[in-house]
């Protein structure tokens, strides 16, 4: 009969197997004073002798149990002195935080936790930041998320990685594993009393339900609920590739902004299009922060019974709006552009424009090779062969005029604008392409019916314009 193998053996294996640390790699246990995080700095330093990784101790102080916190502070700054490992900590007085922000002190709480966490990464000073939740508090945020609603993704629970800089080595271990090796230890911690307060839903659901759906319903349900959010993040992963996939060849980037033909979206299956629609708010936004499910639901509502010219906003300012056949995405409003701008151009190339906080590509695409961002059969472009005189990217000035492929005669610029609900404001900055005096490309627009690549042109001159303005997360990041 095979011998047991011991918890930290195991947790060990299964470290390995998952490649969360390697040699010569800066790592930090974040340790908070309770046993799951004391256990977790154990096993890590173990595990670093042997792995040949670097390991720090880092603790943040929430002042929100007066002597108690100040205790837990103690206890982490003795214990990395006993390992002789570096100490690097934080402090916030998160109570008086939440209270004049009017939030939930967990929320907060998290919130500049994890900001401290990304800067000790951001700063060079850790290459990654590993966190003690375990098997039990999956199961909780799992049952939590059900209990209040929830897609896909929140069924996945906790993720084992968080964008490659905070990881969770201990989901595979239950909170009963963890009070029974540190009682054979012999290591002390620290209980932390709001703990206790059932009042608070997670301790709730801790105290008192999960033991009720052990003992009457399933002895098992810490496992299941685990395995459950696996296949759940699996199923995730999948879809989300597959909704990249699907959408890519539609979506286009204009500066700031994201579109996609609503009838491409609307042709997708729902679970698709909702995730084609929150990566479109991804990459124009930086973040999801403030996004419902009610809110990516309205979008698609929107999308399919909209008239053009209409406007939605969302959380953060972001503005979804209704352009004839195209749903376009923008971060918030711009801002006015207060000079004029006329840059000349050689194709291929690129150009800074910063007046509008953009570079423009130009980039020279075969429809008989990758087309990224388009559908290679459906390629629309100038022709190069066409642009004959001198090329000038300018602003839009008043009296330019255009004829897009598609129509009848040449046009004003000011009326296309007025149809296509452009608001005055943005106008002035709207980028054109000129050859020999010419307007041949206007943004948002196709191109000039005279310089169209046709169906039988090989090779396209297509302009792509790609915004240098910081994220919304980047903006938001913490020094």
């Amino acid at each position: 009969m095979h011998r047991r193998l011991d918890l930290y053996t195991r947790w060990a294996q299964e470290v390995r197997r998952r490649g969360f640390f390697h040699a010569g790699r800066r790592v930090g246990a974040a340790v908070s004073g309770g046993p799951d995080s004391v256990l977790l700095l154990h096993f890590m330093q173990a595990l670093a002798r042997e792995l040949g990784f670097n390991l720090s101790v880092v603790h943040f102080n929430h002042h929100l149990r007066g002597a108690e916190s100040d205790g837990d502070e103690a206890l982490v700054r003795d214990a990395a002195g006993s390992f002789g490992l570096d100490y690097l900590s934080s402090e916030a007085e998160v109570g008086t935080e939440a209270r004049a922000r009017h939030a939930n002190v967990e929320a907060v709480a998290r919130e500049l936790r994890y900001r401290y966490f990304f800067s000790l990464v951001g700063q060079g000073r850790l290459d990654c930041l590993a966190t003690a939740h375990t098997a039990n508090d999956q199961a909780e945020t799992v049952l939590m998320r059900l209990l209040r609603g929830t897609g896909t993704r929140g069924l996945g629970g906790i993720y084992p990685a968080l964008e490659g800089k905070v990881v969770r080595p201990f989901l595979t271990v239950t909170r009963a594993e963890v009070l029974t090796e540190i009682a054979s230890r012999g290591i002390a911690f620290r209980v932390d009393s709001s703990n206790l307060n059932v009042r608070l839903r997670r301790n709730k659901v801790r105290a008192e339900l999960l033991p009720l759906l052990a003992k009457d319903y399933n002895p098992e349900i810490i496992t299941l609920l685990n395995q459950f959010a696996e296949r759940a993040r699996d199923d995730e992963a999948c879809l989300e590739r597959l909704a990249r996939d699907r959408g890519h060849p539609w979506r286009l980037r204009e500066g700031r902004e994201e579109r996609i033909p609503v009838r491409a979206l609307m042709e997708l299956p729902a679970a698709l299009a909702r995730r084609v629609l929150r990566q479109m708010l991804m990459a124009a936004r930086g973040t999801l922060n403030g996004l419902t499910h009610a809110h990516i639901e309205a979008l698609r509502s929107f999308a399919a019974e909209a008239q053009s010219g209409k406007v939605q906003t969302l959380p953060g300012g972001t503005m979804v709006r209704k352009e004839f056949s195209w749903l376009v995405v923008s971060p918030s409003a711009e801002e006015p552009v207060k000079r004029e701008f006329s840059i000349a151009v050689t194709f291929p190339g690129k150009y800074s424009v910063p007046e509008l906080k953009s570079t423009f590509h130009f980039k020279i695409l075969s429809r008989d090779g990758p087309s990224r961002g388009y559908n290679s059969d459906k390629l629309v472009g100038l022709d190069p062969q066409k642009l004959r005189g001198d090329l000038v990217l300018r602003n839009w000035r008043r009296g330019d005029s255009f004829c897009p492929a598609g129509d009848r005669g040449t046009r004003k610029l000011k009326e296309l604008f007025r149809e296509r609900k452009i608001p005055e404001v943005r106008r002035k900055g709207w980028p054109i392409l000129l050859c020999a005096g010419e307007v041949v490309w206007v943004r948002g627009f196709p191109p000039a019916r005279d310089a169209a690549a046709t169906d039988q042109i090989q090779q396209v001159l297509i302009v792509e314009e790609e915004s240098t303005r910081p994220s919304e997360a980047a903006r938001k990041k913490p020094a």
